[in-house]
């Protein structure tokens, strides 16, 4: 019984102590609000690395050194805690909060479309997707892999304009000459199209809607052609990249670059000389008139790319059921970690996370995310808005219908 009672007795004194260190933790949270403040006022970065070696110097008060290793944790948490209080205030000031209204829901839902959504600092947008009638623009011509997924995706009945390069659909889109556009962003066996990733960030236009299109590469040859008297190979970058082990069987052939796999095909086809081939699509074949003399030449026979649809507005349907986001970290200790615990405290799935280098900044880097969710979800909006508060840059890409690819 005695025993009993000396450690209810310590317990009390844990309580007591705790009790005081709750109350000055509220003080010294109050004192980082102003430091948020002042900061905000006077644009200044909320880590101070200089200002943490000194707090935790202040450790060295203590004479056990063992229990001097814990305080420096416990220093280290308290101040990560302050670093993410500041910038959640810093968010809460400067930036609107992500606000999903579902009042007359069933006024504004028009053609199973959303036309009028909060996002950040946009106010209210206008977005409806329609599948006919509309402006879309590619990069390529036709018979590219780009039209192919314009004809899955919105069907035959568009208005259909081409590019020369992915810059040029988002001028275009930015101009008002079109209004959605179609980009590959990454191929299942070659990964991400870096300059789409970058071009997204730049502009700002909002992903609404992907497909994923199985990329059938085929050795495509003037009519009379033979593959002995083929010499030069124009393709894509890509997909001379998706073809590298058949095109390693012939070490005679040069490999020339295009912009695009169709106009590789118009490109042979123009010259009618039959040391050149390209490599492209069966559609290809068919509309510039060119004999097929190996078919079906990809590293692999499930080689699909994902193509995504831009424009204007961020478009929130009850279906959608993929977020893409990117965003910049805090160079300092456990900011990607801090990020990545939200999806977990959140029980969202992430579907894939890649890194791109910042252009004007050494060693620092942009991240692009996917992962489930809806943003009607309010689980899901609560831990974008979390993402957000902790990130240096952010944008949210788009919330769209993801495409399964069906093998």
């Amino acid at each position: 019984m005695d025993k009993v009672n000396a450690l209810n007795d310590l317990r009390a004194g844990i309580d007591e102590i705790d009790r005081k260190m709750l109350r000055l933790f509220a003080a010294r949270m109050d004192k980082v609000s102003a430091i948020a403040e002042y900061k905000r006022a006077h644009e200044r970065d909320v880590l101070d690395k200089a200002r943490e070696d000194r707090v935790l110097a202040q450790t060295e008060i203590i004479a056990d050194q063992d229990l001097r290793r814990y305080a420096a944790d416990f220093m280290r948490t308290l101040m990560d805690l302050s670093k993410k209080y500041q910038r959640e205030y810093l968010a809460r000031k400067q930036k609107q909060p992500i606000e999903i209204s579902r009042n007359g829901e069933q006024d504004r839902k028009k053609d199973g479309v959303y036309s009028d959504v909060q996002v950040y600092n946009d106010g209210h947008v206008s977005a409806r997707v329609s599948e006919s009638g509309v402006t879309v623009g590619i990069q390529g011509i036709p018979g590219s892999y780009s039209e192919e997924a314009l004809r899955d995706y919105f069907g035959e009945n568009v208005n259909r304009k081409s590019y020369g390069n992915f810059a040029d659909v988002f001028e275009a889109l930015q101009a008002g000459e079109i209004e959605y556009g179609i980009l590959p962003l990454e191929n299942s066996s070659t990964g991400g199209v870096a300059e789409v990733y970058d071009l997204l960030c730049l502009y700002g236009f909002h992903i609404v809607g992907e497909k994923c299109v199985h990329v059938n590469h085929n050795l495509l040859a003037p009519v009379g052609a033979k593959i002995e008297d083929i010499r030069e190979v124009y393709s894509h970058p890509q997909a001379l990249l998706q073809c590298s082990n058949y095109l390693k069987k012939h070490p005679e052939w040069t490999y020339i670059s295009c912009s695009n796999t169709a106009v590789s095909a118009k490109l042979v086809r123009d010259s009618g000389l039959f040391q050149r081939a390209a490599i492209g699509s069966l559609r290809a074949a068919e509309l510039y008139g060119l004999d097929i003399l190996e078919r079906g030449i990809s590293n692999k026979n499930d080689n699909y790319t994902r193509f995504i649809i831009i424009g204007n507005s961020l478009v929130l349907k009850p279906n959608n059921n993929k977020l893409s986001l990117a965003l910049t970290l805090p160079h300092e200790p456990g900011s990607l970690y801090r990020t990545l615990s939200h999806f977990a405290e959140n029980n969202l799935n992430m579907l894939k996370i890649e890194s791109r280098p910042i252009r004007e900044k050494n060693w620092e880097y942009l991240f692009y995310i996917d992962f489930e969710g809806n943003l009607l979800d309010q689980k899901v909006a609560k831990a974008v808005e979390s993402i957000r508060a902790n990130s240096s840059f952010f944008r949210l890409l788009g919330n769209y219908r993801a495409d399964p690819v069906t093998s």
